[in-house]
């Protein structure tokens, strides 16, 4: 039971009982929407784990757990664009527009990449998903522009949108920085391996630890109103 309870799952796991707790009676769409997502990729880390054990003991593309991440894939690319516009558009009316566009690129990046690849979708799509990356990185800086140009007060310390995009910055800049330079990490460390994987679990504790406070924050404003 103990290799289902990994740094990934518990994180993920405890963000899903706090977004349940916290989003259950938020009126914003793309607030209550996180909530599906979380289960779903709560689910997805949980059976993927059976799959890797097996992958291991015959390595063949059928077994591998490649396929649930690529069809997760176009489902995070929705959700992230359906919060970055619901959380920007009250700063800004034109980044819809900007949202979107990026949006539908990265639909076309990730079927162009889907059918160019030899194994299809047993081939993890990972340059949608790096692209993926720097735009979430650019729609989180975008967020702090407008926010500083705003005139309205923040408090950021209880302000939700203000810790999601933080924890989506963190989590998608660093992971794009690790595997940017795993491999010469791997060459020049040798024996460090399990430390650079120390690196990603701390990422995914970040990004679930911010949104889990975010989470937070927005129960408090709800229950205040």
């Amino acid at each position: 039971m103990s290799k289902y309870f990994t740094m990934y799952t518990s994180a993920e796991l405890i963000c899903l009982i706090t977004a349940l707790v916290c989003l259950f009676k938020t009126k914003e769409l793309h607030w209550r929407l996180l909530i599906p997502f979380l289960l779903l990729i709560t689910m997805v880390e949980f059976a993927s784990i059976p799959l890797k054990a097996l992958y291991r003991a015959n390595p063949i593309p059928i077994n591998s757990t490649v396929w649930l991440y690529n069809l997760l894939l176009p489902i995070q690319i929705g959700v992230f664009v359906a919060v970055f516009n619901g959380i920007l558009k009250k700063y800004a009316a034109y980044s819809k527009v900007l949202i979107l566009a990026g949006g539908g690129f990265l639909y076309l990046f990730y079927i162009y990449e889907l059918l160019t690849n030899d194994a299809g979708i047993f081939n993890f799509n990972s340059t949608t998903y790096s692209a993926m990356s720097v735009l979430l990185v650019v729609y989180s800086l975008y967020y702090y522009y407008v926010l500083l140009k705003s005139e309205e007060y923040a408090d950021l310390k209880s302000l939700p949108e203000f810790w999601w995009v933080t924890g989506t910055l963190f989590f998608f800049f660093g992971t794009t920085a690790f595997n940017l330079f795993y491999t010469y990490l791997l060459k020049s460390y040798t024996g460090n391996k399990l430390y650079l994987f120390y690196i990603r679990d701390l990422l995914i504790v970040i990004l679930y630890g911010c949104w889990s406070y975010a989470f937070i924050c927005k129960r408090w404003i709800t229950s205040n109103k």
